[in-house]
C-alpha cells in the first residue's frame, strides 16, 4: 500500500514546518525524523487496514506505537476516538470500525463489521469531554479545528524547530494530545515517555534529550512541590505551561519566579476541549501583577463577556470565538454525520476583564464545573449522578456536592460515607484524597431555602470521613455474581444496585442465609462489605413475607387446579406480590435508561421461560395456540375458558403491567410526579386502574374478565402502592384501600378475604418467623413458583394416572422445582459462553497484533 502524505489534511499539515532530515520524535535512545516516521505511518496505515473513513477508538500507554497509530489514523481520513479507562464503554456506545489497544510495543487491532454511516468529512477526531463524569457527550473535532490550535499555540509560545517538548500528560487527555499536535506543527520534536515527572528517568530524559519545554496540570506542580521542584530544571529548559485547571495564584507567582530563575519561562494557560485545547495564555511578564487571571486569547482568536443576569455588569460568561472551536458535540453515533453547528464557544465560566493590560480573569462557574486533577467536572453532572445512584438503595437520599480544583466536597443524608465515597470515586475517577464526604442530618441551606454550598464545604472539610473503603467480601461478592450475572461487584454494591429483582431475590437469600447463618433485614439494600456472619443462630428466623405468600400462593393454584382441595385466589395474590416486588426492586431507579432495561429484564425473565414451553408444547404435543404464544390471548383468543387458552393469563398479565408500568415510568414528567409523591401518585393510579373492573369494561363473558389484563390491573397496583406505603399512616390508609377494593370482586367471600388478609400481611408485617426447618422449603418452593406455574398444567395430568392425588400433587411442585434448577444453571451456562464468546474477535474480523515499529 502506496500513501501520498501530501493528500493528507492532518497527516501532512500537521508535521508541514517539519525538515525531512530533522528530528520529529525521541523515543529511548532512537531518533526518529520526520521523512522516518513518514514511513512508519504508511506501514502502521497499510496494517491496520480500515475501510474509508473509519472511527476508530484507540486506548493505551503513551508509546511510540500510540502515537505512530494516532497519526496514521488521521492520515489515512480515519477518525480516532481517544480513550482513556472508559474504553470499553465507548466502544459500546460509538460502535467504531476497530478498536485498537497499545500496551507497550503491543498493537492489537479488534476489527469490527461496519454498521453506522461514514462520518462527516470534516470530522477527523473524537474526543470525550466529561472526564470521568460519566457523561455521554464527545467532542468532534476537524482537521481545521486541530490545525488552527496548533498554529495559535505555536506562535504564543514561541515554537520553533529548535524546541523539543515530553510527554508529561497522557495523549488521550486534550491539553497532552495539544503538546504533541503544537511541536510537530512547528517543526518542534517530541519525548515519548510514560514516566511520571518525579520520576529519575524522567529527569534523565529530559536531560538527556535536551527538552526545552514542559506541560502540566496543577497536580503535576503539587507532586514536584512535594518531591523536589528543581528536578526540572535542565539546562535546556526555557518554557513551562501549566493548564488543565486553576492554580493558586500564590503557586502562579512562585513558579514564575523559579523559572526565570532557571532562564525558563513559565506561562499559565486555560483551555477546553471544546476549543480543541488551548485558548488563552498568561504570560511570566504579567503573571506576577495578574497571578489570578488567564491572560488573553491565543492568537487567531478572541474572548469577550457575555451578560448573564444576577450578576454585575462587569463579569459575565466567558465567550470564545476563533477557528479551533469544535464543531460539535457528538451523543449518538448518527451525530457524527453532522457538520460544524458551532461559531463561538460559550464556556460556562464567568470572568471579568481588566481594562488596562486586558487580560481577562475568571471568577466562577456558570454551570458549576471544577478541574481537580485537570478532570473536568460538572457537579451539577456529578450530584445528580450520585442521588440516582444512591436512591436505587435508599430512595430517601439527599446529596449535595461543592468543591474546587483541589477536593470534592459532599453532604449526605441517610446513605452510609463509605458507599457515597466509593461511588464518587468511580464516576470522578479521583483518589480519596480529593473527595471529602460528611454525614449530616439535614442539608445546609440559606434563608431562601436552596443549598448554601458554603456551609456544605464546611462541613465536609471538617469530617475525618475521607474516602474509606470497606474491605470486599468475596463470598458475598462471588454469590452476586454468580445468581445475578454481575462483572464486578465492589463492597459498596448490594442486591438491587446490581440489578436484582423478584426473580432473583428469592435465591440470594436462600444461598445468603447458607452463607452467612441469617438473612439480615433489608439484605437486599445492604452493601455487601456489610454483609456479615451472624453472631448466633435464632431458631426462629424471619423470611420476607412475599417469600411466603409466593410459596404459599402457588402451592394454592396447583392444589385448586388438580382438585385437591378448593381454595381460589392464589394466582391474583401473586399478581399483588409482583406489583409489590416490581416497586421495590425498580421503583427507585431515576436514570431512563437503566429503569427501561430494568423493565425489559423483568418482563423477559417471565416471557421467555414461559414463551420455550408453549412452543415445545405446541411442537410436541400439539397444545396451545399462537395467540398464547404471543401472549395476547386475554384478547385475541378464544372467549371460552375450556381447554388449554388461558393456562398463561397469569403471564400474560404479568407481562402487559410490567411492560405498561416501564413505559409509563419513562415518561419525564410521570416520573417526576411519582418521585416526588410516590404514595399519592400510586393511589391516583389505583383509582385508575378501579375503572377496568366496571361492568362496561368486560369484554366477551364475565368469567374471563377476572383474567383480563385490564380487569385486574388494581391488584398489581395495590401491591405497588403497598410497597409505597413508608409512614404508619399511608399503612393505615393502603389497609382501608385494600378493605374496600379487593371484596366484591369474584363475588365469592372466601377468595375475597383471603387475598385481603394477605395484602394486609403485606402491608404490616415485611417479615415473619418461620422454624428453621420450615423456612428451607418455603424458600425453595417460592423460588421456582413461576416454574411450577408454567409446567403444573402439562404435567399433573400425567401423574394422576398413575399415582394418588397427594403424592401426584407433591410430584407436581417438586418437578416444577427441577425445571428452575435446570432453567436456572443452563442460563448461567449459555451467560458465561456469551461473555467468553464476547471476548473473542468477531468472524471475518479478527483481532490481530501489529509487529513493533522497531522490528
Amino acid at each position: 500500500m502506496s500513501l501520498d502524505l501530501s493528500t493528507s489534511v492532518v497527516g501532512h499539515d500537521l508535521r508541514a514546518r517539519g525538515e525531512h532530515h530533522a528530528a520529529a520524535l525521541v523515543h529511548g535512545d532512537r531518533e526518529i525524523t520526520h521523512g522516518e516516521l513518514d514511513e512508519l505511518i504508511v506501514r502502521r496505515l497499510a496494517e491496520l487496514d480500515l475501510p474509508a473513513r473509519s472511527v476508530a477508538v484507540l486506548h493505551g500507554s503513551t508509546s511510540l506505537e500510540f502515537v505512530v497509530t494516532y497519526l496514521a489514523l488521521l492520515a489515512g481520513g480515519h477518525v480516532p476516538l481517544l480513550a482513556g479507562e472508559h474504553h470499553a464503554q465507548l466502544a459500546n456506545a460509538w460502535d467504531p470500525a476497530a478498536v485498537i489497544a497499545v500496551d507497550g510495543a503491543d498493537v492489537r487491532v479488534d476489527r469490527r463489521p461496519r454498521r453506522r454511516a461514514a462520518p462527516h468529512p470534516d470530522l477527523a477526531l473524537l474526543l470525550s469531554t466529561s472526564g470521568s463524569t460519566g457523561g455521554p457527550k464527545l467532542v468532534r473535532l476537524s482537521a481545521r479545528n486541530l490545525l488552527s490550535n496548533a498554529a495559535s499555540i505555536g506562535e504564543s509560545l514561541r515554537l520553533s524547530p529548535a524546541d523539543r517538548g515530553i510527554t508529561s500528560l497522557p495523549l488521550h487527555y486534550c491539553y497532552g494530545l495539544s503538546v504533541l499536535h503544537s511541536h510537530l506543527f512547528a517543526g518542534a520534536s517530541v519525548v515519548i515517555s510514560d514516566a511520571s515527572v518525579v520520576d529519575p528517568c524522567f529527569r534523565t530524559a529530559m536531560r538527556q534529550h535536551g527538552v526545552t519545554s514542559l506541560a502540566g496540570v496543577p497536580h503535576t506542580f503539587e507532586m514536584l512541590e512535594r518531591s523536589r521542584a528543581d528536578q526540572i530544571a535542565v539546562p535546556s529548559l526555557r518554557l513551562i505551561t501549566q493548564a488543565g485547571g486553576r492554580m493558586a495564584p500564590a503557586d502562579v507567582v512562585r513558579w514564575a519566579r523559579r523559572a526565570t530563575e532557571w532562564g525558563a519561562e513559565f506561562v499559565v494557560m486555560y483551555g477546553q476541549t471544546e476549543a480543541t485545547a488551548r485558548i488563552a495564555y498568561l504570560p511570566s511578564t504579567v503573571a506576577e501583577r495578574h497571578p489570578d487571571c488567564i491572560g488573553f486569547a491565543v492568537p487567531g482568536g478572541s474572548l469577550r463577556l457575555h451578560p448573564v443576569d444576577g450578576h454585575p455588569d462587569d463579569i459575565g460568561e466567558l465567550v470564545y470565538r476563533g477557528d479551533n472551536v469544535m464543531m460539535g458535540y457528538a451523543e449518538r453515533p448518527r451525530d457524527l454525520t453532522r457538520g460544524a453547528e458551532v461559531g463561538e464557544l460559550f464556556t460556562g465560566d464567568l470572568a471579568r476583564h481588566h481594562a488596562d493590560d486586558g487580560v481577562f480573569q475568571i471568577v466562577g462557574r456558570r454551570s458549576r464545573f471544577v478541574k481537580p486533577l485537570g478532570l473536568r467536572i460538572d457537579l451539577d453532572h456529578l450530584q445528580a449522578e450520585l442521588a440516582r445512584s444512591l436512591a436505587d438503595d435508599t430512595p430517601e437520599v439527599q446529596i449535595a456536592v461543592t468543591g474546587d480544583d483541589e477536593r470534592l466536597r459532599i453532604a449526605v443524608v441517610a446513605a452510609p460515607v463509605d458507599r457515597v465515597t466509593e461511588q464518587a470515586r468511580e464516576i470522578t475517577g479521583l483518589p480519596p484524597a480529593r473527595l471529602a464526604v460528611a454525614a449530616v442530618h439535614d442539608i445546609p441551606r440559606t434563608d431562601s431555602g436552596k443549598i448554601d454550598f458554603a456551609a456544605v464545604q464546611r462541613v465536609a472539610d471538617d469530617s475525618s470521613a475521607l474516602g474509606a473503603v470497606a474491605r470486599p467480601d468475596r463470598t458475598v461478592s462471588e454469590l452476586f455474581r454468580t445468581v445475578l450475572g454481575a462483572r464486578d461487584v465492589q463492597p459498596t454494591d448490594t442486591f438491587v444496585s446490581l440489578g436484582g429483582d423478584s426473580m432473583g431475590y428469592v435465591e440470594c437469600s436462600i444461598r445468603l442465609e447458607a452463607l452467612l447463618g441469617h438473612t439480615p433485614t433489608d439484605w437486599h439494600l445492604t452493601p455487601v462489605s456489610e454483609l456479615r456472619p451472624a453472631e448466633r443462630r435464632t431458631r426462629f428466623p424471619k423470611v420476607d413475607t412475599t417469600v411466603v405468600i409466593r410459596a404459599l400462593g402457588i402451592c394454592l393454584v396447583v392444589a385448586t387446579h388438580m382438585g385437591l382441595f378448593f381454595f381460589p385466589g392464589g394466582a391474583h395474590t401473586l399478581l399483588a406480590v409482583a406489583g409489590y416486588n416490581l416497586a421495590r426492586f425498580m421503583g427507585s431507579i431515576d436514570d431512563p435508561a437503566r429503569r427501561w432495561r430494568a423493565g425489559m429484564r423483568t418482563a423477559g425473565r417471565i416471557a421467555l421461560p414461559t414463551a420455550t414451553w408453549v412452543a415445545i408444547g405446541m411442537l410436541g404435543l400439539g397444545a396451545y395456540s399462537t395467540t398464547t404464544l404471543l401472549f395476547v390471548n386475554n384478547y385475541a383468543g378464544p372467549e371460552s375458558h375450556a381447554g388449554d387458552h388461558w393456562h398463561f393469563w397469569f403471564m400474560e398479565a404479568f407481562i402487559h403491567l410490567v411492560l405498561l408500568t416501564t413505559a409509563l415510568l419513562a415518561i419525564p414528567a410521570v416520573r417526576r410526579v411519582e418521585r416526588r409523591w410516590p404514595f399519592r401518585a400510586a393511589l391516583v393510579v389505583l383509582a385508575i386502574s378501579l375503572i377496568g373492573r366496571m361492568d362496561w369494561a368486560i369484554l366477551g363473558d364475565a368469567y374471563n374478565q377476572r383474567f383480563r389484563t385490564h380487569s385486574i390491573a388494581f391488584y398489581f397496583v395495590a401491591g405497588w402502592l403497598i410497597a409505597q406505603s413508608t409512614s404508619r399512616r399511608e399503612r393505615l390508609v393502603s389497609s382501608a384501600v385494600c378493605l374496600f377494593v379487593v371484596p366484591g370482586f369474584f363475588g365469592y367471600s372466601p377468595r375475597d378475604w383471603f387475598i385481603a388478609g394477605a395484602l394486609l400481611l403485606l402491608v404490616w408485617f415485611p417479615e415473619l418467623p418461620l422454624p428453621r426447618w420450615v423456612r428451607r422449603p418455603v424458600q425453595l418452593v417460592a423460588m421456582a413458583s413461576m416454574w411450577i406455574l408454567i409446567t403444573h398444567f402439562t404435567v399433573w395430568p400425567i401423574f394422576t394416572e398413575h399415582l394418588p392425588l397427594p403424592q401426584a400433587y407433591a410430584l407436581t411442585l417438586v418437578t416444577g422445582i427441577a425445571v428452575a434448577c435446570a432453567f436456572t444453571q443452563l442460563s448461567r451456562l449459555v451467560r458465561s459462553t456469551v461473555r467468553t464468546l464476547s471476548t473473542r474477535p468477531l468472524p471475518g474480523a479478527p483481532t490481530c497484533v501489529l509487529r513493533p515499529l522497531d522490528a
